[in-house]
């Protein structure tokens, strides 16, 4: 991928994650981010899907504040990139594998938060933190079930074809699917 190239769809993609997050943070864990971190890290190699994250979160950082929420993405969603790099040969091009591994992303996502708490302010918060907010993670998994079946293979797609446009080869890896 030449270098310009490269920033382009790092810096495009990267804003596309904020925006969607933003369009959709009226409604309570219900967000496209989970989807698209995954469409990325399936067709772009592991560091530029990292990249994206990093700049993804300090965007969020700019937008929304510090708080200790922004040291949790910072690690927490790079958890989300390895989990589906290290997965895509078991699911291969199955939505309904996808979608499954969604909604499992979104009770541990609020359990990597609950841990995260509990590192900064002790383990008795962790678990208050987990259990106030499992109402919400259901929500996170059930909601991330549903947009990854039904969206996973248009976005895909959609994206796949835009990088090939663009004259980007997508992940080396991509012939395991």
């Amino acid at each position: 991928m030449k270098p310009v190239v490269r920033l382009v769809v790092i810096s495009l993609l990267s804003a596309l994650l904020l925006v969607v997050q933003i369009a959709l943070a009226v409604v309570p864990n219900v967000e496209l981010v989970s989807l698209l971190i995954l469409i990325y890290t399936l067709l772009l190699p592991l560091p530029t899907a990292l990249g994206i994250v990093g700049i993804f979160v300090t965007l969020e950082f700019i937008v929304w504040g510090f708080g200790d929420w922004v040291i949790g993405y910072y690690w927490i969603w790079p958890v989300w990139v390895l989990l589906v790099y290290f997965t895509k040969w078991i699911n291969k091009d199955d939505p309904h594998r996808w979608a499954l591994l969604g909604a499992f992303w979104g009770i541990l996502f609020g359990i990597l938060f609950s841990l995260h708490h509990g590192i900064l302010y002790g383990m008795t918060y962790s678990y208050a933190y987990w259990i106030r907010g499992i109402s919400f993670d259901i929500i996170h998994a059930i909601s991330n079930y549903i947009l990854m079946l039904l969206s996973y293979r248009v976005i895909f797609n959609i994206l796949k074809k835009l990088l090939e446009r663009l004259g980007v080869s997508y992940e080396s890896n991509h012939k395991n699917r």
